[in-house]
């Protein structure tokens, strides 16, 4: 079973506007609600490749009860603990010709002791040999830092495998617990390796640290510089061809579900970092978040250049 853990869940809200101004009123000719939270686009996009999962989340108040009937709505299943603050909504406004957009996410409903104590236990009763266990996203505030980290612990214990997608102090101290994989963007692996990551030689050199922490593979995006798919072995570049972007929302959430698609099938890495980056690509050029055709990926697939760059 494959279980998505999103702590901190949105509704996104989308605007579409003629032209970004300041200090003024400004007219939305389009709107669009998404149910969000990573984990939830994890889930979102294995559902499109005919696989089942759980979301488990802290959910609460009005917006909670949307995000809850949208996902119910897409057939997908989930156990949340409510609590008694609203989930967030996060809203992006975009230019209808042009390239500038603003986006603000809310940090989040307040989560207790009693919270965080109750999804643990929800978890723990889960929680069992061979499973999968994605744990992606912020935490809320008054959520430790340490979180993930102690779920890694406790889902390891069950044999169970981990993977990870973070950023800031809850990705430091769950690396540090030796997850299954890690997905960074370069940004967020710059943070922990101590030196920008701007091209696939950066890439490369930061992916040394994270295998020798004992984490099994690293995903590491880099937007339209494609993916760096690095195993014990191996290390793998898979770059995607240009593409019409219309909302890169989510996308890196796709990559990482196309990822475990093609880890439980057991394909090779090649297929699985090429497989991933086309559906990430095919994601970027929907107007949705975590949307995509699965024919459209297989038109993408021929494109995306790959090459082993090192093997270790």
């Amino acid at each position: 079973m494959i279980f998505t853990l999103t702590p901190n869940p949105s509704i996104d809200r989308s605007l579409t506007i003629p032209k970004i101004q300041f200090n003024s009123v400004l007219r939305s000719q389009k709107t669009r609600l998404d149910w969000g939270g990573k984990g939830f686009n994890v889930s979102r996009s294995l559902q499109q490749f005919g696989v089942d999962s759980m979301v488990i989340a802290w959910v609460g108040g009005g917006s909670g009860k949307m995000l809850a009937d949208g996902l119910q709505s897409l057939g997908i299943q989930t156990d949340f603990v409510w609590v008694d603050n609203d989930t967030r909504t996060n809203t992006r406004i975009d230019e209808a010709e042009g390239d500038w957009y603003i986006k603000v996410n809310e940090p989040g409903p307040a989560i207790t002791r009693g919270d965080i104590e109750q999804l643990y236990q929800k978890v723990e009763g889960y929680a069992k040999k061979d499973d999968i266990w994605v744990l992606s996203g912020s935490l809320p505030p008054d959520v430790p830092s340490e979180f993930y980290a102690d779920l890694i612990h406790l889902f390891k214990s069950r044999g169970a495998r981990v993977y990870l997608d973070t950023s800031g102090a809850p990705l430091r101290y769950g690396c540090q617990a030796e997850p299954y994989l890690v997905k960074p963007n370069a940004s967020e692996a710059g943070s922990i390796v101590g030196f920008e990551v701007a091209d696939q030689e950066d890439a490369k050199r930061a992916a040394l640290p994270f295998l020798r922490m004992g984490i099994d593979y690293l995903a590491l995006t880099m937007g339209s510089m494609g993916l760096l798919y690095a195993t014990q072995k191996e290390m793998i570049h898979a770059k995607p061809p240009k593409i019409n972007v219309k909302n890169e929302s989510g996308a890196g959430d796709s990559l990482l579900a196309a990822l475990i698609y093609g880890q439980t099938k057991g394909w090779e890495p090649v297929e699985i970092a090429r497989w991933a980056v086309a559906t990430g690509a095919a994601a970027a050029e929907t107007e949705g978040v975590s949307e995509f055709d699965i024919r459209r990926i297989k038109e993408i697939l021929p494109e995306v250049e790959s090459q082993i760059i090192n093997v270790m």
